[in-house]
């Protein structure tokens, strides 16, 4: 096990503005056809499709969804960076990626749910992808659950949240330049996520099993276990409709939060709801965001709804966001926040993040 001790550079504070919401109610419905990907917005063969959550609550949130646009033999891998924001959650809809999490060989397939949490560095080195035209490709078709054995190749999606819209992303390794030993190795500096964890919840896992919805015997939902992991900032469900499920009911709610925004995302099928009375329904692709409590229901749903629910907590706005000088100071700093690295040996079974969480 090789070990190296570093000392950064410099410590970059966060003095930006206090992310506020706009004032009075916020109610943004986008639909499907409101917006499309954008090709290499960020990574130059991905495509990227803004939800509508940067303009809504004004870069408190940023919610998109993202495909590979190109093979992974073609494009290369992402290199070792990380990306500082208080919350990033990703949520696997299609196809394969897989990432170097701090070290561990992690894979993203549609079932898991990723709070990658501000500050893991990773690696991302293997995607699949459908050759395709692009407005083929940008269909690609979304899912909550595990592709079944023998299901037809899919380009690698997922749904991604950040707390903050403006965070700075810090490459610690170019791609042409990682090695094995990179990939292998677990890190560390000053600027992980406060009160955060990485957490990858499995399908599989007991924990995702859904379970009745408190109050509604026509529904079921997945706690997708984000509100801990995520410093208690974001919680995450996927509903959908009653299908047997057992044990003890799950509430669509956490106790004791006032305030806060419901964000709502539609995979597949669809679902009433009520504003003031007034019906309106979402459909697959459609994306909500509200003032907690809002947009009541689902009064209806379809048979075949799957229902991303996330609900931001109001203490988010008590978070600040890197001025655009902070985030070139960090960004120019690139390799220099590392304080610490630490290759893994074969069979290491630690978890992300090891060496902070020794600190």
């Amino acid at each position: 096990m090789t070990e190296q001790a570093y000392a950064a550079d410099e410590l970059v504070g966060i003095s930006g503005r206090r992310l506020a919401l706009p004032p009075g109610p916020i109610f943004h419905l986008q639909r499907s056809a409101d917006a499309v990907h954008e090709l290499g917005a960020f990574r130059a063969w991905a495509g990227y499709k803004d939800l509508g959550a940067e303009g809504a609550t004004d870069g408190l949130v940023r919610f998109q969804h993202v495909v590979s646009f190109g093979p992974t033999e073609a494009s290369g891998r992402t290199g070792v960076h990380c990306h500082l924001a208080h919350v990033h959650i990703v949520i696997p809809t299609s196809g394969r990626g897989v990432f170097s999490y701090d070290g561990v060989i992690t894979e993203a397939v549609p079932g898991g749910v990723i709070v990658q949490h501000g500050g893991t560095v990773h690696d991302q080195f293997e995607y699949s992808y459908l050759p395709a035209p692009f407005e083929a490709n940008a269909a690609t078709p979304l899912s909550l659950e595990p592709p079944p054995v023998g299901a037809p190749l899919r380009s690698f999606g997922f749904l991604e949240l950040f707390i903050p819209e403006k965070i700075a992303d810090v490459e610690i390794i170019p791609p042409a330049e990682v090695t094995n030993a990179d990939q292998a190795s677990a890190w560390d500096h000053p600027y992980h996520a406060e009160g955060a964890s990485f957490v990858v919840q499995d399908a599989a896992a007991p924990g995702a099993a859904y379970r009745p919805v408190a109050g509604r015997p026509d529904l079921e939902a997945r706690d997708a276990a984000t509100w801990d992991a995520s410093g208690r900032y974001v919680a995450t469900w996927v509903v959908r409709p009653a299908a047997g499920a057992a044990g003890e009911a799950v509430s669509l709610a956490i106790p004791g939060e006032t305030g806060g925004l419901d964000l709502l995302f539609v995979i597949a099928g669809s679902a009433q709801f009520q504003r003031d009375g007034e019906p309106f329904t979402l459909a697959a692709g459609d994306c909500l965001i509200a003032s907690a409590g809002l947009a009541a229901g689902p009064l209806s749903v379809s048979p075949d709804l799957r229902l991303l629910r996330m609900f931001v907590s109001a203490r988010a706005e008590s978070l600040r966001e890197r001025t655009p000088a902070e985030i070139a100071r960090l960004v120019a700093l690139g390799p220099r926040i590392i304080t610490r690295r630490q290759v893994r040996p074969v069979g290491d079974s630690r978890p992300v993040n090891v060496l902070h969480d020794e600190g």
